[in-house]
């Protein structure tokens, strides 16, 4: 199950919108020999009668509708803990079972490394599962990214667990707002690029800024996301861009303490665009206001 944006009424009962966060207690049934994941921790062995085998998850922290996760299959599965203690568990398709060690690995050392650029990781296991399921993209479910039929590179594995804070633990109050979620994950992607050696944010950015005026993403203020272009490439690419040119305007110890700060104070609650300016200019003593209305709301390139 992969249900953002409105997905998961189709499966269980809910108010499915980001504002209306709940804890989550699974229990599901399935033929023996079929593994069952969801969010969170599982809270007994799974138990087999008659042939059926139950499972029972359990998500303690708090949780949008859309990020909840019911994946059944026949999997292999790799658990243990981080370097950090954080407790992992990747599970993979058997025709993706030579990404499993690789999902494993990398999906530890990026949490821990988020632990130390964006604060405490916010749950209480991390991970990811690859499906045999042509969905062509990524989603974020609480504790337990799903890759839907590739298998991923550490770019993608970077976006998805930074939205473990960005989008999970911080969750959008309005889905018009979601450039706090896909901007700052892809912003993540530039920050642990930068973090290998491969290619600096600055780099990328640049990059990106130099594309024409006349590129589409420049047409698509990030900051409203558009209900029919919700996922625009804008609130991505310039959303992270928009990240960027903070970091310029304040520099690096003063944008690093706002990353840490703005999980912090808004950890398992719900959050908008205007109290992160709110937060950026408290902790700068800036005026940011014309840098975020170029960068978000303007349908122009900034200069």
């Amino acid at each position: 199950m992969a249900s953002e944006p409105n997905g998961s009424k189709t499966w269980f009962p809910s108010n499915d919108h980001p504002a209306d966060k709940a804890t989550f207690d699974f229990t599901i049934t399935v033929p023996a020999g079929v593994t069952a994941l969801a969010n969170g921790e599982m809270t007994a062995k799974p138990a087999t009668r008659g042939g059926l085998t139950t499972y029972k998850w359990s998500e303690r922290h708090p949780m949008a509708t859309y990020l909840a996760t019911a994946t059944l299959g026949k999997f292999d599965l790799r658990e243990g803990k981080t370097a950090a203690g954080i407790p992992n568990l990747a599970a993979t398709d058997p025709r993706f079972k030579r990404s499993l060690d690789h999902l494993y690995t990398a999906s530890g050392e990026i949490t821990d490394y988020w632990t130390t650029v964006f604060g405490p990781y916010p749950f209480a296991s991390t991970g990811g599962v690859v499906d045999d399921y042509s969905a062509g993209y990524a989603l974020e479910n609480q504790t337990k990214p799903l890759y839907g039929g590739f298998e991923p590179d550490e770019a993608i594995i970077a976006h998805e667990l930074a939205h473990q804070w960005f989008g999970n633990s911080l969750t959008v109050k309005r889905w018009k707002d979601l450039w706090l979620n896909e901007g700052f994950a892809t912003y993540a992607e530039w920050l642990w690029s930068e973090h290998k050696g491969t290619k600096t944010a600055d780099a990328t950015f640049n990059e990106l800024h130099a594309r024409p005026a006349s590129d589409p993403m420049w047409s698509y203020p990030p900051g409203r996301a558009k209900p029919d272009d919700l996922f625009n490439q804008s609130v991505y690419t310039r959303g992270g861009m928009t990240l960027h040119a903070l970091r310029k305007a304040i520099g690096d110890p003063t944008f690093f303490t706002l990353l840490k700060t703005w999980t912090a104070e808004h950890r398992y609650g719900n959050v908008t665009t205007e109290e992160f300016i709110d937060l950026a200019e408290r902790l700068s003593g800036k005026d940011l206001g014309p840098l975020f209305d170029a960068w978000l709301f303007q349908p122009s390139r900034p200069a």
